[in-house]
């Protein structure tokens, strides 16, 4: 991993284990052992850093892949048992508006129970355990999907890949966040809405071409290929530490930086322990300042009663009105009605196609989302995208008002097609835009953010409740949607996204901190600074901080040790 910028107190200590280790005679005995080392060091590239990294988010993405078909499904199956389009000839079930309604928003009533319970099973079962049990009740709900003969059995699937979801989410968001260097932590973060979308435009494509029986079967197997995946990817060292494992974890944190000798992560692991033992003192510790903590663990219940400390508080505020405006940007709501709502709107795409594309475009613009987020930043991503689905969704209401029938709805079959015109590409465009910019900053920033924000001790808890009330506002999202465009017909519903999308821009521009390039420690001191200001939006680097003055004492030590100065702390491989 290269010889890192500082040291604790120039301690040789913890596990050896440099290749290539040989004696030399007279005084370059004690030398050569450091010197291999600090060449191994230097040998492993950027790339096998970064390789084993790659490779366990990867793992973990099959989950999103199949996260992802699940949310899409819904919207080829609605079409389909409602008679709009690709409804297959010897099918025999059928949906009515209602039903279709509760169909399409059913999963997400029942994805908070997954999401509470998973934050509590996190700890004792381990973030890799935990991901490995998840996909059992999607394997079996994609199986009931393929094989379901009446209303009932979908609706049990569909309870089923709603557990599901909701039981993925605090194992995957917390694995990415403590398995990554700050540095391509929100890379690999914002890959995971690639995972996502890639599953979105999967089922897309193949309930275009194919039945969604077949569809069903075919993601069945996506959940299997996932427990395969993840067999093979360590646990995170973090959690390890936290179980007093420490020898299993600096055998992860060897893996994850590139299958390293343990020299080669000496302090990267000590900064670990250091901030594990941090994190695992109790409040009233760690206001006295003591060094220890000799109270007993902490229970479900005082975890709890933690969340309500500000420092779990503001981030929890923060995520979920992003997560509010996110809902309320107008794509989640329409997504399991995207098929009528094109054909109301009149687009020249066949209605199945243009729904494929929004699913490509999203897969795209998550893409540009983890390759831009980098250099660009979690902020700068947000309001752009936020602004661009907002002017989009009032463009389109803007359209429909001056081109529908009053009351136009995508609900009602009306007789005539007076109101498709030769300007159906205008809209069209407007909800590729839509789609295009909801997935490049609107949905994966609050992900992302997730993984980030919340204090190690009360990650795991604050993540499952987080994702809890996220899909529970998603269901009241998708089940209103129907009410809603009854009520104020398509372009009055659109425009109310669209007014939301301009408040939640409002909100990103003046509270959204920069987080990427900060450590998970800057991001958790920024929190619990109860001094700031909720306007005070800039993190500091401490830790980089304290780097530059540890580097700049270093080098100054060795300086006076050239000049013969002696100086006990180093050890002979440093003189």
């Amino acid at each position: 991993m290269g010889k890192t910028a500082y040291t604790i107190n120039g301690s040789t200590n913890g596990p050896s284990g440099g290749r290539g280790e040989k004696k030399l005679p007279n005084d370059d005995t004690k030398k050569a052992p450091r010197d291999d080392d600090d060449k191994q060091q230097q040998e492993v590239s950027t790339f096998r850093r970064i390789l084993p990294q790659i490779l366990a988010s990867t793992a973990k993405n099959f989950l999103l892949l199949d996260l992802g078909m699940a949310v899409a499904f819904p919207t080829i199956v609605i079409p389909a048992l409602r008679g709009i389009k690709n409804r297959a000839p010897d099918e025999f079930l059928h949906f009515t508006p209602q039903q279709a309604s509760w169909f399409g928003s059913i999963a997400y009533i029942c994805q908070p129970v997954g999401s509470v319970l998973s934050g509590i099973i996190l700890e004792p079962l381990g973030r890799k355990r935990s991901m490995i049990l998840v996909n059992i009740p999607h394997i079996i709900g994609w199986f009931m999907l393929h094989f379901a003969g009446s209303l009932e059995e979908m609706y049990t699937a569909a309870i089923l890949l709603g557990l599901g979801v909701g039981f993925m989410e605090a194992p995957i968001v917390t694995y990415v966040g403590e398995i990554c260097q700050p540095s391509i932590r929100g890379i690999l973060t914002s890959c995971a809405g690639v995972a996502v979308m890639l599953g979105f435009f999967m089922v897309y494509l193949l309930g275009t071409v194919t039945t969604w029986r077949t569809t069903a079967a075919i993601c069945a197997f996506i959940p299997i290929a996932t427990m395969i995946a993840i067999c093979f990817v360590p646990e995170t060292p973090m959690w390890l530490l936290s179980k007093n494992r420490a020898d299993d974890a600096l055998k992860s944190l060897q893996w994850l930086r590139g299958w390293v000798s343990p020299k080669a992560v000496e302090q990267e692991f000590q900064e670990m322990k250091r901030y594990s033992l941090h994190s695992a003192k109790c409040a009233i510790c760690e206001k006295s300042g003591s060094t220890t903590c000799q109270h007993p663990p902490l229970t479900e219940w005082t975890k709890l009663k933690e969340l309500t400390r500000k420092r779990n508080l503001r981030p929890f505020v923060l995520v979920m009105l992003f997560f509010v405006f996110g809902q309320l940007s107008g794509l989640t709501g329409m997504r399991p009605y995207l098929v009528q709502i094109f054909q109301a709107y009149g687009v020249p795409l066949d209605a199945n196609w243009a729904t494929v594309s929004t699913g490509l475009l999203g897969l795209i613009a998550n893409i540009v989302c983890m390759v831009s987020i980098k250099f660009v930043g979690k902020r700068r991503l947000a309001i752009t995208s936020m602004t661009v689905t907002a002017l989009s969704c009032i463009s389109l209401s803007i359209y429909a008002f001056n081109t529908f029938p009053p009351g136009w709805t995508s609900f009602d079959n009306h007789p005539g097609t007076s109101h498709v015109t030769s300007m159906g590409y205008i809209p069209m465009v407007l909800f590729f835009m839509l789609a295009f910019f909801t997935s490049v900053g609107v949905l994966p920033v609050p992900w992302i953010l997730l993984s980030e924000v919340f204090p190690f001790r009360n990650r795991s808890l604050a993540c499952g409740i987080t994702a809890a009330l996220h899909y529970v506002m998603s269901f009241v999202t998708t089940k209103t949607y129907f009410n809603l465009e009854s009520a104020f017909s398509l372009p009055g519903v659109i425009l109310f996204y669209g007014v939301m999308g301009i408040i939640g821009l409002g909100f990103v521009y003046f509270f959204l901190p920069e987080t990427e390039k900060r450590t998970l420690e800057d991001i958790e001191l920024y929190f619990s600074d109860n001094k700031r200001k909720l306007t005070d939006i800039y993190i500091p680097r401490r830790n980089r901080d304290e780097e530059m003055v540890a580097v700049v004492s270093k080098l100054a030590e060795k300086a006076m040790e050239k000049k013969g100065i002696d100086n006990a702390v180093f050890t002979e491989g440093d003189k």
